[in-house]
């Protein structure tokens, strides 16, 4: 039997999606960061390689693969994962690209845009062919409306109240909760966790703007105008007058709701929308080569999120 491979592969966790030839899932795994400037460049590759070995199906006579890893663009881990992938036994075709490519490719067969606020943020456009990146720089470089963003604002919030610097906040219990120990302790987890503890206090941020918190809604008010200059960078590179733009990533939903903190000139030039179709799409068109509408059918039949 011949099957392809989907990996989505993200600063937090990494999705792996095997389907048939008609597009009927028939394995589906998700594991961690797979991002190799968090992980490490070897690790990445190995890491991958051991996935493809423990998804593939007992009866395959060959596997196609499709990845899109966050981190590549910096990692240069590109062209050593794909010759370690071609050496596992049943892998045939290998293709391997950042995961802004396979959201774009999930959203859209030509010319499209597409913003991801997950862990971290990035604009990603294609135009008349044309590949164009915006923002993506990184949490030590960038800032926009990303996990790591708002998680770095809701502990510093916290920190702020408890050293006198800050007001109070419905914050800090809520991060005293989720965290079961003490503000030292956080902090000293955080230098040694990373970037995804980090993250995992954005959520936080929303919990205490939708009690009526003035610190959380100063934050969102930030993050959202980060968020305006990332959305209309995409906007100026399009080129167009009025831009759809489709949100990924675990926070789209959220900022599908904040737009209406947008000004009113983003209001009139940016339509957005969110995904009819999971990242992981994305690449199994590149697994695959292409997609049709009887394969697309199968697979949204037999996906579960």
């Amino acid at each position: 039997m011949r099957y392809y491979l989907g990996v989505d592969g993200g600063g937090t966790k990494t999705e792996a999606v095997v389907t048939d030839k008609s597009g009927c899932v028939v394995a589906r795994k998700i594991v961690g960061s797979s991002n190799p400037n968090d992980i490490g460049k070897s690790n990445m590759v190995g890491m991958l390689c051991d996935l493809a070995r423990d998804i593939l199906p007992i009866d395959a006579e060959r596997m196609d693969v499709g990845m899109g890893l966050s981190g590549l663009k910096f990692s240069g881990g590109k062209d050593e994962l794909i010759s370690a992938l071609k050496k596992v036994d049943k892998v045939g075709d290998v293709d391997v690209c950042s995961d802004v490519q396979i959201a774009l490719d999930s959203a859209y067969d030509g010319d499209g845009c597409i913003v991801i606020t997950g862990t971290g943020s990035v604009g990603y456009l294609r135009k008349n062919g044309e590949h164009l990146l915006v923002g993506g720089g990184g949490y030590m470089v960038d800032s926009s409306f990303s996990g790591y963003d708002l998680g770095r604002e809701v502990l510093n919030a916290v920190l702020s109240e408890t050293d006198g610097r800050g007001e109070k906040t419905s914050i800090t219990p809520l991060v005293l909760q989720k965290a079961g120990v003490s503000i030292d302790e956080i902090v000293q987890t955080v230098y040694s966790k990373g970037k995804a503890y980090v993250a995992s206090f954005a959520p936080i941020a929303f919990e205490a703007y939708d009690g009526g918190d003035l610190v959380a809604k100063n934050i969102l008010r930030r993050r959202v105008a980060e968020l305006e200059t990332l959305l209309q960078g995409v906007y100026r590179r399009y080129g167009k007058q009025v831009c759809e733009i489709t949100l990924f990533g675990g926070l789209n939903k959220r900022v599908q709701k904040l737009s209406v903190l947008f000004s009113e000139e983003t209001k009139k030039k940016i339509c957005l929308k969110l995904p009819e179709y999971p990242v992981v799409y994305g690449a199994l068109k590149r697994a695959r080569g292409g997609m049709d509408e009887g394969f697309l059918k199968k697979f949204l039949e037999s996906y579960r999120v």
